[in-house]
């Protein structure tokens, strides 16, 4: 998700014809520590931080998005400069979380080991300890947004990843549980974005919490089939219950009306939730409004697909729900549209 918002983010600027300047180069990077080395680092040693009163993108982090997002890595040089090193800093802090709970030959004890050393470490980054020149790079960004940014959405992101490192099935059991998961581990990601876009964090909070949770509602979604082969089930348990839907079911890719019934349940709660975001979007200023309609227009043909499909997510065999190419092009389009139409 942080490669989408930053990397729309930056093709937001193009459209200012480069009233903001240059930037030399910088998504959830070939950095030179291998991970046995980075946990080693995270538990022995703190990094001697120069607390640079002209702070730059960092070469660990430009290595980390060539290794992992070059896409991004390009869109950062569309960015107003100091947009773009804070940008960066969040992005190398969240991306190294996802190594740890995505990291596949590594085992949930081990995992679950690494979060509690992460957590650590950011506490540590947070009084001014950090640990490498990544870490410092996040903490002066906290600084320098000390009045709209403080360490609750990365301590909820910690949460939300925590809950995912489990030695069984992943499940989820209501809807209530979903959303906040959502929150966590995406809704955090809007509200570490704010001060990058110069809003108003109260006003512009609960729109850019319900844009990180629709969008992460709707990657669960699409992502259902390669899920259930890594043993996470996230549609709500009561709900599948109720509809005779068991998690063997959904483990063995079998589909019934049922099981598209409450993925029907979440399609519509997914679009009730951007179009709160749709609506909130006046609450950014600049190109913000532009930014949040490109995110919701593409994400409402994921929906729309799925409909098309008549909700079954699973046939698809171990395959996430696609849209084209020709798709996005016409979705930008449309937000272009309605966003110069004042809708």
């Amino acid at each position: 998700m942080m490669l989408l918002l930053l990397s729309i983010l930056a093709l937001c600027n193009i459209s200012l014809a480069r009233a903001f300047g240059n930037l030399s180069p910088t998504n959830r990077i070939n950095h030179h520590l291998d991970r046995s080395s980075f946990v080693h680092l995270s538990r022995t040693r703190l990094y001697s931080s120069p607390h640079s009163a002209n702070p730059t993108i960092s070469n660990e982090i430009e290595q980390l998005m060539s290794k992992h997002d070059p896409i991004l890595l390009f869109a950062s040089r569309l960015l107003p400069y100091q947009t773009a090193v804070d940008a960066s800093a969040l992005y190398a802090w969240c991306r190294r979380l996802d190594e740890i709970t995505d990291d596949p030959s590594a085992n949930v004890h081990s995992i679950q080991q690494q979060l509690i050393d992460w957590e650590d470490r950011f506490n540590k980054l947070c009084t001014g300890q950090p640990v490498d020149e990544m870490d410092d790079a996040l903490y002066q960004c906290l600084q320098r947004n000390s009045n709209s940014l403080n360490e609750r959405p990365f301590q909820d992101m910690i949460v939300g990843m925590k809950s995912d490192a489990v030695p069984t099935i992943r499940t989820i059991s209501s809807m209530e549980e979903l959303e906040e998961y959502a929150y966590q581990v995406a809704g955090t990601v809007g509200l570490m974005l704010l001060p990058l876009l110069n809003a108003d964090v109260e006003k512009a909070r609960q729109p850019a919490i319900a844009l990180g949770k629709a969008i992460q509602l709707i990657n669960i979604l699409r992502d259902a089939s390669p899920d259930a082969a890594l043993g996470r089930i996230y549609l709500p348990q009561d709900m599948l219950e109720l509809e005779g839907v068991s998690n063997d079911d959904v483990l063995k890719l079998q589909v019934s009306d049922g099981y598209c019934r409450v993925v029907e349940k979440v399609t519509d709660r997914a679009r009730e939730l951007l179009r709160e975001a749709e609506v909130g979007k006046s609450t950014l200023p600049g190109v913000g409004g532009l930014f949040v309609q490109i995110i919701v227009e593409l994400y409402r043909d994921y929906l729309d697909q799925l409909q098309v499909m008549e909700y079954d997510n699973l046939n698809i065999k171990g395959e996430r729900v696609k849209i084209s190419t020709v798709q996005k092009v016409v979705a930008v389009g449309r937000a272009l549209f309605t966003t110069v139409a004042g809708k």
